[in-house]
């Protein structure tokens, strides 16, 4: 089999631009780490062996260099984990392209531990349809509480959102400075990234939340990721998650739906940016179009920080929900928000707790937000019980207790609202201030924000 090399004259530039982001933050940001005694490509428990016939390492290695077609419709997950397993083995960056080339995967397949790798998106990523991954349309496994499992005996430990992002089209574990670069067609549009078949999902879970999806991008205990410049498509469920890692730099995204419809005709569950358990996560320059929450920050997080991010449909900033299930670690500290835009989506800003809930939401800063036709500017909301993720009802909750929520900051908000400029639903606030809040009632128009996922 002849090797294709890489030669595209943009890598340079490229290239230059992971030695920046590698230089930034500074290595003192992040906590030592031991020394990572192997590092592999994970799928069904097995390891990785590598193709003999490019088994001698180079500079950069594409799954087309293994036998992957490229052609978005032949399953190349195992061309593309020999990839990946070449760049790990031989400290070489790793090319998902050339241009134009997409390669289907299986999730779950492409589990990466690995340390100081690069991975550079000419081409994509593409995840199947759910007949094709799913056709028997399988829930999640029960008692795990994930969606409309009625009479669910979960109470306390790990929160349900672990396992709402269980499967995923690429999952880092356990990674210590992994940089994924996307890179720019010929015209300067984003080209390379990860999509899916999002609608093939979306028609089937709008009335049957309890079928499986899956996700694009998931980081789980992973520590100096950086992501940049990559274009997110269309996915089952959330786009990006962030569990359990520290020092995470995206930057640069762009998220996309194809579905413009909202209401329980568009993309539920499709969570732009997913932070759950995480710490020191910077969110910068990005444009993120969601069927849900454009960005959420999620139980057990802490110094959160977005900026400069255009928001489009979907649900705008949100922490929470909170409490699910008496869940433990239900706290959120030390978040900032500055510089964002949100058109068309249901909020700017939402903080929503489940009741009868215990934990904390501390320390929180939104500046500078301009709205563009939202349905709330700001909503505070302690009442949360969906029937998606508790079809029987939160009324033997106790209605004392409460997720107490204080230090919060809303400032200079100014643009067009549809209902509300605000909608403050406390049980248990304290000190949270509104300063130079400026929005006004928007013209009516005919879209419908209705979620009943919510």
């Amino acid at each position: 089999m002849s090797v294709w090399r890489y030669s595209h004259p943009a890598y340079v530039a490229q290239d230059q631009k992971v030695q920046t982001m590698q230089a930034y933050p500074q290595q003192d940001t992040f906590p030592q780490q031991d020394p990572v005694e192997a590092v592999q490509v994970e799928a069904d428990g097995e390891d990785v062996v590598p193709s003999t016939s490019v088994g001698a390492c180079s500079e950069v290695r594409s799954p087309m260099d293994f036998g992957a077609k490229g052609d978005g419709h032949q399953d190349d997950s195992e061309f593309v984990r020999e990839a990946i397993w070449h760049g790990i083995r031989c400290n070489t960056t790793v090319l998902i392209g050339p241009w134009r080339r997409s390669f289907l995967v299986m999730p779950n397949v492409l589990e990466v531990t690995a340390e100081n790798l690069v991975i550079l998106f000419e081409g994509q990523l593409v995840g199947p349809t759910l007949e094709a991954w799913n056709p028997q349309q399988d829930t999640w496994p029960k008692g795990s509480c994930a969606y409309a499992e009625a009479d669910c005996h979960k109470s306390g430990g790990q929160s349900p959102e672990f396992a709402r992002s269980q499967w995923s089209l690429l999952f880092f574990r356990n990674c210590h400075n992994v940089t994924l670069l996307g890179a720019r067609g010929p015209h300067g549009h984003l080209e390379g990234g990860l999509r899916a078949h999002g609608p093939s999902f979306w028609r089937v879970r709008n009335q049957r939340p309890q079928v499986r999806g899956y996700c694009l991008l998931k980081m789980d205990s992973c520590e100096g990721m950086r992501i940049s410049d990559l274009h997110f498509h269309d996915s089952p469920m959330y786009q990006v998650v962030v569990a359990r890692s520290h020092g995470v730099e995206l930057e640069g995204l762009r998220i996309t739906l194809s579905n413009q419809a909202l209401g329980d005709q568009g993309a539920h569950n499709t969570d732009g940016i997913n932070i759950l358990n995480s710490s020191q996560v910077w969110l910068r320059q990005s444009v993120i179009e969601s069927g849900d929450d454009n960005v959420v920050v999620k139980e057990g997080s802490s110094d959160i920080y977005g900026e400069g991010l255009q928001l489009r449909r979907g649900k705008g900033v949100s922490i929470g929900s909170l409490g699910e299930r008496e869940s433990e670690g239900q706290e959120v500290t030390n978040v900032a928000f500055h510089n964002v835009s949100a058109d068309r989506s249901v909020h700017g800003v939402r903080i929503k707790t489940w009741k009868g809930a215990r934990g904390l939401v501390q320390n929180a800063s939104f500046q500078h937000f301009k709205t563009a036709d939202v349905m709330i500017g700001i909503l505070i909301d302690q009442t949360y019980c969906p029937p998606s993720q508790r079809p029987e009802g939160c009324a033997m909750e106790d209605p004392a207790a409460a997720i107490r929520i204080q230090q919060v900051r809303f400032r200079d908000f100014t643009g067009t609202y549809q209902q509300a400029d605000r909608k403050v639903l406390c049980t248990a606030c304290s000190d949270v201030s509104y300063e130079q809040i400026d929005l006004r009632p928007a013209a009516p128009r005919g879209l419908q924000h209705g979620n009943r996922f919510r």
